[in-house]
């Protein structure tokens, strides 16, 4: 037992330092830094691994707050152990991630046997604009859209997590024993083994993406335990059980919009429209054809800037491009570039939209 207790806190070191080092690549509050600093005083391996993995993250924003901290160490330190990573692995944001989930994925038998006994509770949120991404205990990868609070709650038999508001991506790991089930607005999500994206435009709006494996949406009051769980993995819609609890079966490639909290029928999604729906992960926005009201809505969830559209005309007006999400400024630019959309600001976030040629 032992031996398991200490393999287990490596890699509680290892997932908190995964959410240290993203703190800091966002920017850390004072109260956070406090607390990072007081971590980081506790022992010698949570200074380690912070520093094992700053150097894979390779941001300057990350490096630079680390030697603001902690003026006094070493930085190269932290490469004369590099554990497992004897392969090659690009310095970015994304290899850091893709390092984290990997180690907290592929852990032995015994820590996961460990981890299915112990509780776990945490609320995960972003601001607007902010965009996170975190590691469940199970190795589950959550990456969080702005805005979104997610309340996630493991125990023994079951990985139950609420979606309260926003928008998230779900990379979930695999376990037969414990379903993983996405609850937002009137719906449930089961994960079959699979990635999916969940919306929550209203309790009753909502919006599914899968990109890998399938997906059951359920009414939240239809419990999944793991018995049913191993036969939904290999059930497709035409099954007994699937008909019995009036459920849905996303498949890879398949979205689900759900209006008045009914399902309507699924489609098939092509590349341009998963890279279209999902260019959020990359911090884009992609519109094709989407009428300027409805484009600027989804601007609005990505910064305090509301927009006032001088006309109806104006708003149906149908817009396409790529913007990176949160820029304002660069959106107003192409508007006045390729469509003579004037702006005026009333106030620090209010924007008024008309036509150049209106007085």
């Amino acid at each position: 037992m032992s031996n398991v207790h200490q393999f287990n806190s490596k890699d509680l070191i290892l997932e908190k330092s995964c959410d240290w080092i993203s703190a800091i690549d966002r920017g850390l509050t004072d109260d956070e830094k406090e607390q990072f600093k007081l971590w980081m005083m506790q022992s010698t391996a949570h200074q380690d691994s912070i520093y094992e993995l700053a150097q894979l993250w390779d941001e300057l924003s990350v490096l630079n707050e680390l030697s603001h901290l902690f003026p006094q160490r070493n930085n190269t330190k932290a490469s004369k152990n590099k554990w497992m990573f004897s392969y090659s692995i690009a310095a970015s944001l994304f290899a850091a991630l893709m390092v984290c989930s990997y180690l907290l994925i592929n852990l032995e038998n015994g820590y996961n046997q460990e981890l299915a006994k112990v509780n776990y509770t945490k609320i995960y949120k972003t601001k607007v604009g902010e965009q996170a991404t975190y590691v469940l205990p199970d190795g589950t990868i959550v990456q969080l859209n702005t805005n979104s609070l997610l309340e996630v709650a493991y125990s023994k038999g079951r990985r139950q997590l609420l979606l309260s508001r926003g928008e998230g991506r779900f990379n979930v790991a695999k376990d037969a024993t414990r379903p993983f089930s996405v609850m937002a607005g009137d719906k449930s999500f089961t994960a079959l083994g699979t990635v999916f994206n969940v919306q929550r435009n209203t309790s009753s709006d909502l919006e599914l993406v899968v990109t890998e494996g399938k997906v059951m949406i359920t009414d939240p009051s239809v419990a999944v335990d793991a018995n049913d769980f191993k036969d939904y993995q290999l059930a497709d819609n035409s099954t007994k059980k699937i008909r019995q609890i009036n459920a849905n079966i996303v498949t890879s490639g398949e979205k689900a919009v759900i209006e008045q909290s009914v399902t309507k029928p699924i489609t098939q999604l092509s590349m341009n429209d998963v890279q279209r729906d999902l260019a959020w992960q990359n911090g884009m926005l992609i519109f094709n054809g989407e009428e300027l009201s409805d484009a600027l809505n989804e601007v609005s969830r990505y910064t305090a800037t509301r927009f006032e559209l001088s006309s109806a005309e104006l708003a149906s007006i149908k817009v396409a491009g790529v913007f990176k999400a949160g820029d304002v400024e660069g959106l107003l630019e192409s508007l006045q570039t390729n469509f003579s959309i004037d702006h005026e600001r009333l106030g620090e976030h209010v924007v008024t939209l008309k036509h150049h040629t209106e007085s």
